[in-house]
């Protein structure tokens, strides 16, 4: 009888734990499913997200191809005011709609129906920026004089206008010597391996151990504006200064009517906030004169402001003020708590190669005028004044993507 009341209490024991290891494994096969339910549920809302930013992109250059065949179509006949087209690619598109208060009732409905019945559940907010305003870094290696030399001039001027108007930036900087890092910069475009400061231009760069046919600087464009990092003496501070006002995919000049306020008054130090605000107000306003027309048109207009031009005239920095062709496309996906972004530059290479090559004949003929004529005051070295719709193919299909970025 004793033995078997110690059996019954080992059997007691056993049950016990075998019923604690059947709550362990149970806790954690719980845990494990709710491990892998969420993560599922997260990749499908990063899936989500994403193809809402990528639909976001392509319905982008579905405009901008659609503002190109228009260009291209009625350009000629609009002239001067081309830039009503603008519109096509300028505003923001989003899905779900915003801004629909200004609607009747009775469209309201019936975009809220629309959304209602969209199999698209996710959102997405698309913009179009203009990537011709902004300052191409590898033209400081180009074949052109006028616009490296004012590409150049144009770099070293965000510097001295953060000196002027940022007091802890000039405290931090004010000795600092921008020119050899414009230098810098140059030197890793350009083709020679000669340092603007002197000296060989690999000396400052160490190759890796172990690493074969290893060369920086490249002598080569950049790719990317991140890769500007890898230039020596540019500083994550310097990097932040210039990374919105620069570009790689330039349009071989600075196109005035669309540059951002920074680049408008890195193009002459008599550009002060006054005029900047002048510039705006008027490029803006078909009232006030709308976007500038030529040259004449925009040096006259600073001078009629009591902006002396005559240094920006003699630098013959190439001026733009034709229609937009390339563009940076941003799309940012939503979905849940989860966002995803993607970016996109679209390049006109047909457009630019031939404004390039005015430019080249420009600077040639230049070089073989004769020496009576060098005392007279050059015309801007720039494309024709003529407009590039006057010529331009109507596209067809997708436009040019050069780069494509999805984080």
């Amino acid at each position: 009888m004793r033995f078997i009341n110690n059996q019954r209490g080992v059997a007691i024991l056993i049950a016990i734990f075998a019923m604690v290891i059947c709550v362990i494994i149970a806790t954690e096969i719980s845990y494990e499913t709710q491990v892998q339910y969420v993560s599922s549920a997260q990749a499908v809302n990063r899936l989500k997200a994403y193809y809402a930013a990528k639909a976001g992109a392509e319905l982008s250059l579905f405009r901008i191809l659609i503002y190109k065949k228009v260009m291209a179509q009625f350009g000629k006949q609009l002239k001067d005011n081309k830039n009503i087209l603008d519109i096509i690619w300028q505003f923001p598109f989003s899905w779900p709609p915003v801004g629909t208060d200004s609607l009747s009732t009775f469209d309201q409905d019936a975009l809220k129906t629309i959304i209602k019945e969209s199999t698209m559940d996710a959102q997405y907010m698309a913009t179009i920026e203009s990537e011709g305003g902004k300052i191409d870094i590898n033209d400081l290696a180009s074949e052109s004089k006028p616009l490296a030399t004012g590409v150049r001039a144009q770099i070293f001027q965000i510097f001295k206008n953060e000196i002027d108007n940022n007091k802890v930036f000039k405290k931090k900087y004010d000795t600092f010597d921008f020119e050899k890092l414009v230098n810098n910069i140059q030197d890793w475009v350009d083709e020679d391996k000669i340092s603007l400061n002197g000296g060989d231009e690999s000396i400052k760069y160490k190759q890796p151990d172990g690493v074969k046919n290893y060369f920086l600087p490249p002598n080569a464009p950049f790719k990317t504006i991140e890769e500007l990092h890898m230039v020596d003496g540019v500083e994550e501070e310097f990097f932040d200064l210039l990374k919105d006002k620069i570009t790689v995919y330039g349009t071989k000049g600075i196109n005035v009517n669309y540059a951002t306020e920074p680049v408008l008054k890195s193009l002459d130090p008599q550009i002060k906030d006054e005029a900047l605000d002048w510039i705006i107000k008027r490029r803006g306003d078909p009232n006030l004169g709308g976007p500038f027309k030529d040259f004449d048109d925009f040096y006259n207009f600073l001078e009629s402001k009591n902006v002396r031009t005559e240094n920006m005239r003699k630098s013959e920095l190439p001026l733009l003020f034709d229609a937009e062709y390339n563009f940076r496309v941003t799309s940012s996906g939503q979905y849940a708590n989860v966002r995803r972004e993607v970016i996109a530059i679209t390049y006109d290479i047909d457009g630019l190669t031939g404004k390039y090559a005015e430019m080249l004949d420009k600077t040639a003929a230049d070089k073989n005028s004769a020496p009576d004529d060098t005392n007279k005051t050059p015309p801007p070295a720039s494309p024709s004044d003529k407009s590039s719709s006057d010529t331009i193919k109507i596209p067809k299909g997708r436009p040019t993507v050069v780069f494509w970025q999805e984080s």
